[in-house]
């Protein structure tokens, strides 16, 4: 009997997942089936109603025949056959790229035989004790309960035929971006991990995953099944622009500068894309070193952050520092009703952190003058610089210096929205959109992804 491909989805799926699902389904002869459990509320009962679907779509088909289970995070990437990949096998799930007791719940395969169904009713019983919190532990996350029934393989471990079953593309402790398209795995998977932390232990989510970066799997499948290389890679690969600075419209009144080195240049180039555009758009001045300038005295990467701002405060009434890992969304928006009656501006941050040092803005005063020095002083003798986040990284130093003057308030930090959104919270609306704490291949992708978007957004105005 012909295999089943069951799409599961408890959010609102990236464009092209289940497209990516069907497409799959019909290059064997499969049946495709959606379960959608967006209108069920509650942070357990969509947990519980995708079991019981999963339950009764086993049971309709037909006696030893295979389901293959799909979430919202899962990419069919290299669409092999079911019954050849896993002849032999009733079930199987992955384990999470960190922690094998826990399985990724993205990929579940199961044969419809009576030792299976029965596992699945106890899977179902056990998700229900869960749901109304009468388990011995209550706080444990699906992918625990799902381990309780069917034990996870590592998802580092190829069947005996070879084949990776389902690689998490990124987890909290590095990342499979950079060999993937190596591996060539049935599925790839970018759901959030889970892992015990904090005083009390407890069970959390990796806490700035963003579901949206399913997107550039599904991307990258795509070009693989068109023969095409992925975006990432023709970024990665693409040739670097000619000299070492751009310099943009130098006597504008506000200005932006910026660092990026080859190390990052895969997503360097595309924040340089994407503010060299804006900043033409709006007659904004546009400092870019290619890599590290050597009035920076030695310093690397995000530490000369302050030495480029002292090297052109003087030049323009507004200066902003910008990372690299920032791209300007919506370009109709002007910077100046944010600087406006400011002498400083910076964004508050996504996390614990009551300001974020990834846009830092300041006039042309000596009181700003003053303050630039202090935090360039201050890395300069630094006890550790070995890494970005060496004692907390440069936000450190300026966190200091703009608490040391009262100018961590509500004149000077506006929300995480206003000025760099997160990508976690970001949407085509957005003003500028930041990608932290992301590996540079799945960055680049990711920056890639949301730059076309903002292109098609010029496009259509």
């Amino acid at each position: 009997m012909p295999a089943t491909v069951l799409t599961t989805l408890s959010t609102r799926p990236v464009p092209g997942l289940v497209e990516n699902h069907a497409a799959y389904a019909r290059r064997h002869g499969y049946a495709h089936r959606v379960v959608d459990s967006t209108h069920v509320w509650g942070p357990r009962q969509p947990v519980y109603f995708r079991y019981h679907a999963i339950y009764h779509h086993l049971a309709q088909i037909g006696e030893g025949s295979l389901l293959l289970v799909l979430d919202q995070f899962a990419v069919v990437y290299e669409p092999r056959a079911l019954e050849e990949t896993f002849a032999g096998i009733d079930a199987l799930v992955s384990a999470q790229p960190d922690d094998d007791a826990l399985c990724n719940t993205s990929m579940l395969l199961l044969r419809n035989t009576a030792e299976v169904r029965e596992k699945l009713r106890q899977l179902v019983d056990h998700v229900s004790h869960w749901a109304v919190r009468i388990l011995e532990d209550d706080e444990q996350p699906e992918n625990s309960l799902v381990a309780h029934v069917f034990p996870p393989r590592p998802c580092g471990l190829a069947l005996p035929n070879g084949v990776y079953t389902n690689v998490q593309a990124s987890w909290p402790g590095g990342g499979y971006h950079d060999s993937i398209r190596g591996v060539r795995p049935l599925v790839a998977s970018d759901a959030p991990t889970w892992r015990r932390t904090g005083p009390g232990n407890r069970w959390t989510p990796t806490l700035d995953y963003d579901f949206r970066g399913v997107q550039n799997l599904v991307d990258e499948a795509a070009a693989l099944a068109a023969g095409e290389r992925p975006p990432c890679l023709v970024l990665a690969e693409a040739a670097q622009p000619e000299g070492d600075e751009l310099h943009l419209n130098p006597g504008a009144r506000i200005a932006f500068v910026s660092i990026y080195t080859h190390h990052i240049a895969s997503y360097g180039r595309i924040h340089e894309e994407s503010f060299a555009r804006y900043c033409l758009r709006h007659g904004y001045g546009y400092h870019l070193y290619r890599k590290v300038p050597e009035f920076a005295n030695g310093l690397t990467g995000s530490w000369a952050k302050p030495h480029v701002m002292r090297r052109h405060l003087a030049e323009h009434e507004f200066l902003l520092w910008v990372d690299a890992d920032i791209i300007a969304m919506n370009q109709s928006l002007h910077m100046e009703p944010l600087v406006e009656g400011r002498d400083a501006l910076v964004g508050n941050d996504h996390t614990a952190w009551n300001m974020n040092s990834s846009v830092v803005g300041v006039r042309n005063t000596p009181a700003m003058h003053a303050l630039v020095e202090d935090v360039c002083k201050q890395i300069e003798n630094a006890p550790d610089r070995s890494s970005i986040h060496a004692n907390g990284g440069d936000q450190t130093y300026f966190a200091n210096a703009f608490r040391a003057r009262g100018l961590i308030t509500q004149a000077q930090v506006v929300d995480a929205l206003s000025l760099d959104a997160p990508v976690i919270y970001a949407t085509g609306e957005s003003h500028f959109v930041h990608f932290p704490t992301q590996y540079t291949p799945q960055r680049a992708a990711s920056m890639h992804a949301w730059n076309q978007r903002s292109l098609a957004r010029d496009a259509d105005g």
